[in-house]
């Protein structure tokens, strides 16, 4: 049987773009937390934007949820990349056992196997 649908490239494409913002928020966490960590005064004024309100905290406050929050960001990201992969792998299986073939997959596999690799360069240079 042969299935033309975008709903799989879709589903995979929303949790690869939401995976994406995760990892950006991680590293404008683990940025902050670097910043911080230069600072040697719990008690100093520091601003944090929660929920859309800029909230007056100190450096003592905010530093652990901060950390918290990282790990927490870490830890979605490792279980979202593996889920995604086993259900990547049950997607392939389900299709290998039933026969089906997705419309436009089977040229992207023909067009991969074809192509010959392209010379390499070295990246000499001699003058």
């Amino acid at each position: 049987a042969v299935v033309s649908t975008q709903s799989g490239h879709y589903g995979r494409g929303m949790v690869a773009q939401k995976m994406s913002e995760l990892k950006l928020e991680e590293s404008e966490h683990k940025l902050v937390i670097d910043a911080l960590k230069d600072v040697n005064e719990p008690t100093r004024k520091c601003y944090q934007l929660v929920g859309g309100v800029l909230m007056e905290r100190t450096v003592g406050q905010v530093q652990p949820n901060l950390e918290n929050n990282a790990s927490k960001i870490n830890t979605l990201i490792t279980t979202m990349d593996k889920t995604l992969e086993s259900k990547q792998k049950e997607l392939v299986d389900f299709k290998e056992k039933h026969g089906i073939k997705v419309r436009g997959e089977d040229s992207m596999e023909d067009k991969n196997k074809s192509d010959s690799p392209a010379p390499t360069s070295t990246g000499v240079l001699v003058n």
